[in-house]
């Protein structure tokens, strides 16, 4: 399989046309993003996928994730050998790790879907927003740490006054 001839979705699908028919399976950038797979399910053939709705999930030891259509068909073959075999899915999502075979009626359904250089600049704009999530986690936490070391050096700056006051007043009775 080429990847250049594949489109793909924003919830990482990539997505092969032959005829009326297309090959969907899920990217490797998905696959690493969820990190060792524990179970997959899969629809059965004859059932229509809506774009946008869930056709199955794929679970791994982090997380349970939900598989969103990339576009609408009735699915005419399931890759069943990838329920028992993850393996073949988490090393090449590509080729023997296809999903599902679906009919679609309208190819231009096609046309929403980004190329495979759409789809890099999208991966990197994901890498950096959750760059930027990290240092402005790491900036908010700093901000605490300062607050949390002002508190406790006023704490003590007042503990320190007040037994200052009690020896104060010790020498004032006497």
């Amino acid at each position: 399989m080429k990847k250049g001839k594949l489109k793909y979705s924003l919830e990482h699908n990539w997505v092969e046309l032959k005829r009326k028919v297309v090959t969907i399976g899920v990217t490797d950038y998905f696959i690493d993003e969820l990190g060792d797979l524990i179970d997959l399910c899969l629809p059965k053939v004859n059932e229509d996928i809506i774009l946008g709705i869930s056709y199955g999930e794929i679970e791994s030891i982090n997380v349970l994730h939900d598989l969103i259509a990339p576009l609408m068909g009735a699915i005419v073959k399931v890759n069943l050998d990838l329920v028992t075999t993850l393996r073949v899915l988490q090393k090449n999502p590509f080729d023997d790790g296809w999903l599902i075979k679906v009919r679609i009626t309208d190819p231009e359904q096609l046309d929403a879907l980004m190329d495979e250089d759409e789809y890099e600049e999208y991966k990197k704009s994901i890498k950096k927003k959750g760059k930027e999530a990290v240092k402005k986690k790491v900036k908010v936490e700093e901000k605490e740490k300062a607050k949390a070391k002002e508190g406790k050096d006023k704490a003590e700056r007042k503990k320190k006054t007040e037994q200052k006051k009690k020896v104060v007043r010790k020498s004032k009775k006497r």
